[in-house]
Protein backbone atom coordinates (compact mmCIF):
# COMPACT_ATOMS: atom_id res chain seq x y z
CA UNK A 1 0.00 0.00 0.00
CA UNK A 2 2.71 2.50 0.92
CA UNK A 3 5.64 3.09 -0.62
CA UNK A 4 8.48 1.12 1.25
CA UNK A 5 12.24 2.47 2.04
CA UNK A 6 14.61 -0.22 3.57
CA UNK A 7 11.09 -2.68 3.59
CA UNK A 8 13.95 -5.30 4.00
CA UNK A 9 15.10 -4.61 7.11
CA UNK A 10 11.62 -4.25 8.52
CA UNK A 11 10.89 -7.69 7.58
CA UNK A 12 13.95 -9.44 9.13
CA UNK A 13 12.44 -7.34 12.40
CA UNK A 14 9.16 -8.46 12.00
CA UNK A 15 8.37 -11.93 14.28
CA UNK A 16 6.66 -14.70 14.13
CA UNK A 17 4.83 -15.80 16.68
CA UNK A 18 2.51 -18.88 15.62
CA UNK A 19 -1.15 -18.49 15.45
CA UNK A 20 -3.29 -15.24 16.52
CA UNK A 21 -5.40 -15.30 19.07
CA UNK A 22 -9.10 -14.97 18.69
CA UNK A 23 -8.92 -11.61 20.49
CA UNK A 24 -5.97 -9.69 20.44
CA UNK A 25 -6.36 -6.56 22.38
CA UNK A 26 -7.10 -3.60 20.76
CA UNK A 27 -7.09 -5.46 17.20
CA UNK A 28 -9.74 -6.63 14.74
CA UNK A 29 -9.99 -7.91 11.24
CA UNK A 30 -10.37 -4.59 10.45
CA UNK A 31 -9.18 -2.27 12.90
CA UNK A 32 -6.01 -1.52 14.98
CA UNK A 33 -6.44 0.94 18.11
CA UNK A 34 -3.85 2.82 18.94
CA UNK A 35 -3.31 5.42 21.70
CA UNK A 36 -1.41 8.52 22.67
CA UNK A 37 -0.88 11.05 24.82
CA UNK A 38 0.56 14.96 24.74
CA UNK A 39 0.21 18.63 25.95
CA UNK A 40 -2.37 20.07 23.92
CA UNK A 41 -2.96 22.56 26.67
CA UNK A 42 -0.92 24.86 28.73
CA UNK A 43 2.60 26.16 28.16
CA UNK A 44 4.01 23.13 26.49
CA UNK A 45 0.91 22.52 24.02
CA UNK A 46 3.68 24.31 20.85
CA UNK A 47 5.34 20.92 21.78
CA UNK A 48 2.38 18.50 20.77
CA UNK A 49 3.31 19.22 17.09
CA UNK A 50 4.52 15.88 16.55
CA UNK A 51 1.87 13.95 17.98
CA UNK A 52 -0.69 15.97 15.86
CA UNK A 53 1.54 15.09 13.04
CA UNK A 54 0.59 11.10 13.36
CA UNK A 55 -2.77 11.76 14.00
CA UNK A 56 -3.06 13.61 10.54
CA UNK A 57 -0.82 10.45 9.05
CA UNK A 58 -2.92 8.15 10.40
CA UNK A 59 -6.11 9.79 8.57
CA UNK A 60 -4.36 9.30 5.27
CA UNK A 61 -3.36 6.27 5.95
CA UNK A 62 -6.98 4.91 6.50
CA UNK A 63 -8.11 7.37 3.36
CA UNK A 64 -5.67 4.99 1.20
CA UNK A 65 -7.59 1.77 2.81
CA UNK A 66 -5.26 1.06 6.12
CA UNK A 67 -2.23 -0.91 6.51
CA UNK A 68 -2.35 -4.18 5.06
CA UNK A 69 -0.64 -5.91 8.21
CA UNK A 70 1.27 -9.12 7.51
CA UNK A 71 -1.83 -11.99 8.22
CA UNK A 72 -2.82 -10.54 5.07
CA UNK A 73 -5.39 -8.74 6.53
CA UNK A 74 -5.79 -4.41 6.16
CA UNK A 75 -7.04 -2.54 8.82
CA UNK A 76 -7.60 1.03 9.80
CA UNK A 77 -5.63 2.70 12.68
CA UNK A 78 -7.83 3.77 15.21
CA UNK A 79 -5.95 7.04 16.85
CA UNK A 80 -7.03 8.30 20.38
CA UNK A 81 -5.25 11.25 21.79
CA UNK A 82 -5.73 12.59 25.22
CA UNK A 83 -4.07 15.74 26.33
CA UNK A 84 -2.13 15.73 29.59
CA UNK A 85 -1.37 19.39 30.10
CA UNK A 86 2.25 18.27 30.77
CA UNK A 87 1.46 17.28 34.18
CA UNK A 88 2.60 13.51 34.73
CA UNK A 89 -0.72 12.64 37.00
CA UNK A 90 -3.09 13.49 34.33
CA UNK A 91 -0.81 11.48 31.67
CA UNK A 92 -1.19 8.52 34.16
CA UNK A 93 -4.74 9.03 33.65
CA UNK A 94 -5.17 8.86 29.87
CA UNK A 95 -2.98 5.63 29.76
CA UNK A 96 -5.42 4.01 32.45
CA UNK A 97 -8.40 5.21 30.47
CA UNK A 98 -6.73 4.08 27.17
CA UNK A 99 -5.56 0.77 28.69
CA UNK A 100 -8.84 0.03 30.46
CA UNK A 101 -11.63 1.52 28.99
CA UNK A 102 -10.47 1.93 25.43
CA UNK A 103 -8.39 -1.33 25.01
CA UNK A 104 -5.78 0.00 22.69
CA UNK A 105 -3.23 -2.40 21.24
CA UNK A 106 -0.23 -0.13 22.12
CA UNK A 107 0.54 3.34 22.54
CA UNK A 108 2.76 5.68 20.11
CA UNK A 109 4.54 8.48 20.80
CA UNK A 110 3.58 9.21 24.06
CA UNK A 111 5.16 13.00 24.61
CA UNK A 112 7.15 13.85 27.77
CA UNK A 113 10.24 12.33 29.94
CA UNK A 114 8.07 12.79 33.08
CA UNK A 115 4.78 12.04 31.70
CA UNK A 116 6.25 8.65 30.55
CA UNK A 117 7.88 7.91 33.81
CA UNK A 118 4.99 8.46 35.00
CA UNK A 119 3.45 5.29 33.11
CA UNK A 120 6.11 3.32 31.87
CA UNK A 121 5.71 0.61 35.24
CA UNK A 122 1.83 0.04 34.57
CA UNK A 123 2.40 -0.30 31.25
CA UNK A 124 5.41 -2.82 31.79
CA UNK A 125 2.95 -4.36 34.51
CA UNK A 126 -0.04 -5.16 32.01
CA UNK A 127 2.42 -5.75 28.62
CA UNK A 128 1.48 -3.17 26.76
CA UNK A 129 3.85 -1.81 23.59
CA UNK A 130 5.45 1.46 25.12
CA UNK A 131 6.17 2.52 21.48
CA UNK A 132 8.82 5.08 20.53
CA UNK A 133 8.61 7.62 23.13
CA UNK A 134 8.34 11.04 22.09
CA UNK A 135 11.18 11.86 24.93
CA UNK A 136 14.84 11.79 24.29
CA UNK A 137 15.76 10.31 27.55
CA UNK A 138 17.95 7.66 27.25
CA UNK A 139 16.62 6.21 30.17
CA UNK A 140 14.24 4.52 27.63
CA UNK A 141 16.52 2.79 25.85
CA UNK A 142 19.23 1.62 28.10
CA UNK A 143 16.86 -0.69 30.49
CA UNK A 144 15.33 -3.00 28.12
CA UNK A 145 15.43 -5.70 31.23
CA UNK A 146 13.73 -3.60 33.62
CA UNK A 147 11.05 -1.75 30.74
CA UNK A 148 10.20 -4.41 28.07
CA UNK A 149 7.75 -2.75 26.60
CA UNK A 150 9.18 0.36 26.51
CA UNK A 151 11.38 2.17 23.83
CA UNK A 152 12.24 5.61 22.73
CA UNK A 153 12.63 7.07 19.41
CA UNK A 154 14.60 10.60 19.34
CA UNK A 155 18.38 10.58 19.66
CA UNK A 156 19.22 10.33 23.35
CA UNK A 157 20.98 13.25 25.16
CA UNK A 158 24.53 11.46 24.79
CA UNK A 159 24.20 11.14 21.20
CA UNK A 160 22.72 15.02 20.80
CA UNK A 161 25.01 16.32 23.22
CA UNK A 162 28.36 14.23 21.63
CA UNK A 163 27.45 15.23 18.22
CA UNK A 164 27.64 18.90 19.41
CA UNK A 165 30.13 18.81 21.46
CA UNK A 166 32.65 17.26 18.71
CA UNK A 167 32.12 19.96 16.97
CA UNK A 168 32.83 22.20 19.92
CA UNK A 169 36.04 20.63 20.11
CA UNK A 170 36.55 21.23 16.68
CA UNK A 171 35.94 24.79 16.27
CA UNK A 172 36.96 25.84 20.13
CA UNK A 173 39.15 23.52 21.08
CA UNK A 174 39.28 25.58 24.66
CA UNK A 175 35.79 26.34 25.25
CA UNK A 176 34.10 27.45 28.16
CA UNK A 177 30.58 26.18 28.59
CA UNK A 178 27.90 27.38 30.20
CA UNK A 179 24.64 25.16 30.40
CA UNK A 180 20.89 25.58 30.72
CA UNK A 181 18.49 22.99 30.97
CA UNK A 182 15.31 21.52 32.59
CA UNK A 183 15.39 20.62 36.29
CA UNK A 184 14.49 16.42 35.36
CA UNK A 185 16.41 13.57 34.73
CA UNK A 186 16.62 14.45 30.89
CA UNK A 187 18.41 17.74 31.52
CA UNK A 188 20.64 15.61 34.49
CA UNK A 189 21.55 13.35 31.61
CA UNK A 190 22.59 16.10 29.60
CA UNK A 191 25.00 16.88 31.98
CA UNK A 192 26.76 13.49 32.37
CA UNK A 193 26.94 13.13 28.92
CA UNK A 194 28.52 16.45 28.21
CA UNK A 195 30.99 15.75 31.07
CA UNK A 196 31.50 12.68 28.82
CA UNK A 197 32.17 13.82 25.66
CA UNK A 198 34.69 16.97 26.86
CA UNK A 199 36.78 14.35 29.12
CA UNK A 200 40.51 14.81 28.33
CA UNK A 201 40.03 17.88 26.48
CA UNK A 202 40.47 21.02 26.76
CA UNK A 203 37.00 22.11 26.86
CA UNK A 204 35.34 23.21 30.39
CA UNK A 205 32.16 23.61 32.08
CA UNK A 206 31.83 26.79 33.92
CA UNK A 207 28.40 27.50 34.72
CA UNK A 208 25.16 25.32 35.12
CA UNK A 209 21.91 26.75 35.47
CA UNK A 210 18.30 24.82 35.38
CA UNK A 211 15.14 25.76 35.07
CA UNK A 212 11.07 24.15 35.96
CA UNK A 213 8.77 23.94 32.99
CA UNK A 214 5.97 26.09 34.68
CA UNK A 215 8.72 28.83 35.11
CA UNK A 216 7.18 32.23 33.22
CA UNK A 217 10.54 33.34 32.76
CA UNK A 218 14.53 31.76 32.60
CA UNK A 219 15.82 35.44 32.56
CA UNK A 220 17.49 35.40 36.24
CA UNK A 221 19.23 31.99 35.41
CA UNK A 222 20.56 33.52 31.64
CA UNK A 223 22.23 36.31 33.14
CA UNK A 224 24.56 34.23 35.74
CA UNK A 225 25.36 32.33 32.76
CA UNK A 226 26.57 35.16 30.74
CA UNK A 227 28.30 36.28 34.19
CA UNK A 228 30.21 33.22 34.26
CA UNK A 229 32.57 34.65 30.88
CA UNK A 230 31.52 31.34 28.87
CA UNK A 231 32.31 31.63 25.64
CA UNK A 232 29.94 28.44 23.97
CA UNK A 233 25.98 28.78 25.18
CA UNK A 234 24.57 25.05 25.76
CA UNK A 235 20.94 25.94 25.49
CA UNK A 236 19.31 22.87 26.41
CA UNK A 237 16.02 24.57 27.80
CA UNK A 238 12.61 23.10 25.57
CA UNK A 239 10.49 25.46 23.84
CA UNK A 240 9.61 28.64 24.87
CA UNK A 241 12.62 28.95 27.24
CA UNK A 242 14.68 27.95 25.06
CA UNK A 243 13.87 31.40 22.98
CA UNK A 244 13.86 33.41 26.02
CA UNK A 245 17.15 31.86 27.16
CA UNK A 246 18.36 33.27 23.31
CA UNK A 247 17.03 36.55 23.26
CA UNK A 248 18.02 37.30 26.87
CA UNK A 249 21.64 36.42 25.97
CA UNK A 250 21.47 39.30 23.12
CA UNK A 251 19.87 41.64 25.43
CA UNK A 252 22.44 41.60 27.69
CA UNK A 253 25.36 41.60 24.53
CA UNK A 254 26.65 38.14 25.87
CA UNK A 255 27.73 36.50 22.34
CA UNK A 256 29.32 33.33 22.62
CA UNK A 257 28.67 30.32 20.37
CA UNK A 258 24.85 29.56 20.93
CA UNK A 259 23.92 25.35 20.88
CA UNK A 260 20.15 24.93 20.57
CA UNK A 261 18.51 21.65 22.30
CA UNK A 262 17.23 19.36 18.53
CA UNK A 263 13.04 19.96 19.38
CA UNK A 264 14.19 23.56 19.61
CA UNK A 265 16.12 23.63 15.93
CA UNK A 266 13.18 24.28 13.95
CA UNK A 267 13.04 27.03 11.21
CA UNK A 268 9.51 28.60 12.53
CA UNK A 269 10.36 28.48 16.00
CA UNK A 270 13.98 30.34 15.80
CA UNK A 271 12.35 32.96 13.29
CA UNK A 272 9.74 34.14 16.10
CA UNK A 273 13.37 36.03 17.23
CA UNK A 274 14.66 38.89 15.76
CA UNK A 275 16.96 37.65 12.50
CA UNK A 276 20.19 39.32 14.19
CA UNK A 277 19.05 36.81 17.59
CA UNK A 278 18.40 33.78 15.53
CA UNK A 279 21.66 34.18 13.15
CA UNK A 280 23.98 31.43 14.05
CA UNK A 281 22.36 29.76 16.23
CA UNK A 282 23.55 26.01 16.14
CA UNK A 283 21.72 22.60 16.50
CA UNK A 284 22.02 19.21 15.74
CA UNK A 285 19.33 16.81 13.22
CA UNK A 286 18.38 13.82 11.93
CA UNK A 287 15.24 14.63 9.70
CA UNK A 288 15.12 16.39 6.36
CA UNK A 289 13.47 20.03 7.30
CA UNK A 290 11.06 20.93 4.89
CA UNK A 291 12.83 24.75 4.85
CA UNK A 292 16.45 23.23 3.08
CA UNK A 293 16.01 23.79 -0.60
CA UNK A 294 17.54 20.59 -1.46
CA UNK A 295 14.43 19.00 0.37
CA UNK A 296 11.54 21.06 -0.53
CA UNK A 297 11.10 19.39 -3.96
CA UNK A 298 11.56 16.03 -1.97
CA UNK A 299 9.05 13.55 -2.87
CA UNK A 300 9.02 12.51 1.11
CA UNK A 301 8.57 16.04 2.20
CA UNK A 302 6.39 17.12 -0.28
CA UNK A 303 3.78 14.61 0.31
CA UNK A 304 4.24 15.69 4.02
CA UNK A 305 2.98 18.87 3.29
CA UNK A 306 -0.11 17.89 1.51
CA UNK A 307 -0.56 15.06 4.17
CA UNK A 308 -0.67 18.19 6.53
CA UNK A 309 -2.27 20.81 4.84
CA UNK A 310 -5.32 17.89 4.05
CA UNK A 311 -5.36 16.20 7.91
CA UNK A 312 -3.86 18.23 10.47
CA UNK A 313 -6.54 20.98 10.84
CA UNK A 314 -5.66 24.84 11.62
CA UNK A 315 -2.26 25.79 13.08
CA UNK A 316 -0.31 23.93 10.86
CA UNK A 317 3.14 25.55 10.59
CA UNK A 318 4.61 23.99 7.12
CA UNK A 319 8.30 24.53 8.94
CA UNK A 320 7.62 21.80 11.12
CA UNK A 321 9.93 18.59 11.17
CA UNK A 322 8.17 15.80 10.16
CA UNK A 323 9.42 13.75 13.15
CA UNK A 324 5.51 12.91 13.90
CA UNK A 325 5.67 11.32 10.24
CA UNK A 326 8.70 9.36 10.78
CA UNK A 327 7.32 7.56 13.35
CA UNK A 328 3.92 7.02 11.64
CA UNK A 329 5.61 5.87 9.33
CA UNK A 330 8.05 3.14 10.88
CA UNK A 331 4.61 2.14 13.15
CA UNK A 332 2.99 1.57 9.71
CA UNK A 333 5.93 -0.43 8.23
CA UNK A 334 6.27 -2.64 11.19
CA UNK A 335 3.01 -3.69 11.42
CA UNK A 336 2.87 -4.57 7.66
CA UNK A 337 5.36 -7.36 8.02
CA UNK A 338 3.18 -8.84 11.47
CA UNK A 339 2.24 -11.91 11.47
CA UNK A 340 0.50 -12.47 13.50
CA UNK A 341 -0.26 -8.70 14.74
CA UNK A 342 -0.05 -9.48 18.55
CA UNK A 343 1.90 -7.04 21.40
CA UNK A 344 4.00 -9.53 21.84
CA UNK A 345 4.93 -9.73 18.37
CA UNK A 346 5.42 -5.78 17.93
CA UNK A 347 7.68 -5.01 20.81
CA UNK A 348 9.89 -8.00 19.14
CA UNK A 349 9.96 -6.58 15.69
CA UNK A 350 10.71 -2.65 17.54
CA UNK A 351 13.45 -4.22 19.38
CA UNK A 352 15.10 -6.03 15.92
CA UNK A 353 15.38 -2.93 13.56
CA UNK A 354 18.32 -3.42 11.34
CA UNK A 355 19.13 -0.31 9.38
CA UNK A 356 15.93 0.88 8.83
CA UNK A 357 15.56 3.89 6.68
CA UNK A 358 12.84 6.09 6.65
CA UNK A 359 11.39 8.44 4.47
CA UNK A 360 11.34 11.58 6.73
CA UNK A 361 14.35 11.16 8.05
CA UNK A 362 18.34 12.60 6.63
CA UNK A 363 19.51 10.12 4.03
CA UNK A 364 22.19 8.23 5.36
CA UNK A 365 20.37 7.97 8.94
CA UNK A 366 19.49 4.41 9.63
CA UNK A 367 17.73 2.63 12.89
CA UNK A 368 19.40 -0.14 14.29
CA UNK A 369 17.58 -1.92 17.63
CA UNK A 370 18.35 -5.45 19.87
CA UNK A 371 17.49 -7.13 22.50
CA UNK A 372 20.00 -5.13 24.55
CA UNK A 373 20.12 -1.47 22.13
CA UNK A 374 17.22 0.51 22.65
CA UNK A 375 18.20 3.54 21.04
CA UNK A 376 16.45 2.93 17.09
CA UNK A 377 18.43 6.57 16.31
CA UNK A 378 22.32 7.21 17.27
CA UNK A 379 23.33 9.37 14.18
CA UNK A 380 23.01 13.02 14.04
CA UNK A 381 24.45 15.78 11.81
CA UNK A 382 25.14 19.76 13.12
CA UNK A 383 23.10 22.46 11.36
CA UNK A 384 23.46 26.45 11.80
CA UNK A 385 20.73 28.83 11.27
CA UNK A 386 21.55 31.46 9.20
CA UNK A 387 19.24 33.47 6.21
CA UNK A 388 16.18 32.35 7.56
CA UNK A 389 16.59 28.42 7.59
CA UNK A 390 18.91 26.06 9.13
CA UNK A 391 21.50 24.58 6.64
CA UNK A 392 23.71 21.23 7.19
CA UNK A 393 27.31 21.45 8.05
CA UNK A 394 29.89 18.36 7.94
CA UNK A 395 29.00 14.56 7.66
CA UNK A 396 26.42 12.77 9.66
CA UNK A 397 27.74 11.18 13.01
CA UNK A 398 27.46 8.58 15.27
CA UNK A 399 27.43 9.17 18.52
CA UNK A 400 27.01 7.30 21.78
CA UNK A 401 23.54 7.15 23.72
CA UNK A 402 25.19 6.30 26.72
Amino acid sequence: MLKAVGMAAVMAAAVMVGDVRAEEVGVTDTTISIGSFAPLSGPRAPLSVYNRQIEAYFKWVNDLGGVKAGDGKTRKILFRLIDTGGQPARALAATRELVESDRVFALLSPFGQNENLAVADYLNARKVPHLFLNTAGQYWGANPAKLPWSIGFPPAAGTQVGVGAAYIRQVRPNAKIAILHGNDEYGKEIIEALRRSIKDSGVSIVAVETYEYNDTSVDSQVIKLAASGADVFLNYAIGRPSLQALQKAHDLGWNPLRLVETTAATAGLVKQLAPDVAEGVISTNYYKDPNLDEFKTDPAIVLYQQIMQKYYGPGFDPTTQPIGLAEGELFVKIVEKLNPVTRDSIIKAARALSDVELSYLLPGIRLNTSATDGFPVDQMQVIVFGNGVFRRVGDIAQASPL
